[in-house]
């Protein structure tokens, strides 16, 4: 088995490949470029033929208030004749160990498989739902001005999210090569929320096809920087509800505008499992930590030695001594993520060893859910 970086040489092999794995699908309109920059496709070739590959995405997540950088990983595909042989478990360790030289600390994926991913340090950290209200339930007052944006408002719509999604943990960054296009593409409508001139939230939106009982709004972006600005958009989109009598939103955890709601809760309609591993213990150095905590934490992680240490609101790993507790590679993928706590990551067999520091652990990767936003 040869595995290797694929190629445009490799184009025509691949899509088979993918209507296998996927399904059969008509072409994007434009078509999007399978070999991109911010995309490492990586391929496993057997008797010369290719029968698996995989995707490296160079993305940034935000966790604890700091941008890490992170490999996206998709576009698994295994032929029907080679399932069960074994042959992803080298193909996704040979692309993580690229991507852990080229900078990446963590990996993502959507994992329609958690346990085949699960011996390769991925643990599900949370979900990316799609759920379903009703339209006039998003009527939440709000004294905002909302306009229609157009391309001119594309970086401050970039800046937007960046400041929503910069206080919580998992999401995306949107910047650089793949989200390079404008944001008010691809969709009915982008509404934005503007305030003394500047742009405060947006929405995008797609309207869909029917009207009456078989219209249905869809909404991938509801964010905002403050309430009011929330508020006016959400009841910007229920104004469509004579011809839209639901709304279905992206959804991950409990967003903000779900607890403006003026009835119902959301009903559940599809649910994607978002699995997280830890590719170099460097990452749980990055999140901001307490500035009041001064520590050094050791720990053990595969039988390697290494040390959490904490000093004037910052954090640097060291070689450590063999001491502390040890962590599985999915143990070290929930705390880093704060998905688990101490505790239940010890009856999980996830942790082990010594407890002394159980508690400085939870305080300083108990952070709060783990959210995402974008699927890939």
């Amino acid at each position: 088995m040869e595995i290797r970086r694929l190629t445009d040489d490799d184009t025509d092999a691949m899509r088979p490949l993918f209507v296998e794995a996927f399904g059969a699908f008509d072409p994007p309109e434009p078509p999007v470029a399978i070999h991109a920059p911010g995309k490492t496709w990586w391929g496993a070739f057997v008797d010369d033929r290719l029968v698996a590959t995989a995707l490296d995405r160079a993305y940034d997540s935000w966790f604890g208030g700091a941008l890490v950088p992170t490999a996206g990983i998709g576009g698994v595909t295994i032929t029907a004749e080679h399932r069960g042989s074994g042959i992803l478990t080298p193909l996704l360790t040979t692309l993580l160990d690229a991507a852990r030289r080229r900078g990446a600390l963590v990996s993502t994926l959507y994992a329609t498989s958690p346990g085949i991913y699960r011996r390769l340090g991925y643990e599900n950290v949370t979900t990316l739902d799609d759920v379903r209200v009703p339209t006039g339930a998003l009527a939440a007052g709000g004294t905002t001005s909302v306009r229609r944006a157009d391309e001119s408002d594309a970086e401050a719509i970039r800046a937007v999210h960046d400041r929503v999604v910069s206080r919580g943990n998992g999401p995306l960054q949107r910047r650089g090569p793949l989200f390079a296009e404008a944001p008010t593409l691809r969709v009915s409508g982008v509404t934005v929320a503007e305030r003394d001139g500047v742009v405060v939230g947006y929405t995008s939106w797609d309207r869909g096809r029917g009207y009456a009982a078989d219209g249905e709004l869809r909404v991938w972006d509801l964010v905002a920087d403050d309430e009011d600005a929330l508020r006016s958009l959400m009841t910007l989109l229920s104004t469509f509800g004579s011809v839209t009598p639901n709304v279905l939103l992206r959804s991950s955890g409990i967003p903000a505008w779900q607890h403006l709601m003026r009835v119902a809760h959301p009903t559940p309609v599809t649910s994607t499992p978002y699995a997280l591993a830890v590719l170099d213990p460097a990452a749980l150095a990055l999140p901001r930590v307490h500035p009041g905590i001064d520590a050094r934490l050791p720990f053990v992680v595969e039988g390697r030695p290494h040390a959490l240490v904490l000093a004037d609101g910052s954090g640097r790993i060291e070689d450590g001594d063999g001491s502390g507790r040890s962590f599985t590679r999915g143990g070290l993928a929930l705390t880093f993520a704060g998905a688990q706590t101490s505790a239940a990551l010890r009856a999980l067999g996830h942790v082990g060893g010594d407890d002394a520091d159980d508690v400085t652990w939870d305080l300083l990767f108990s952070r709060g859910p783990v959210t995402v936003h974008d699927y890939f």
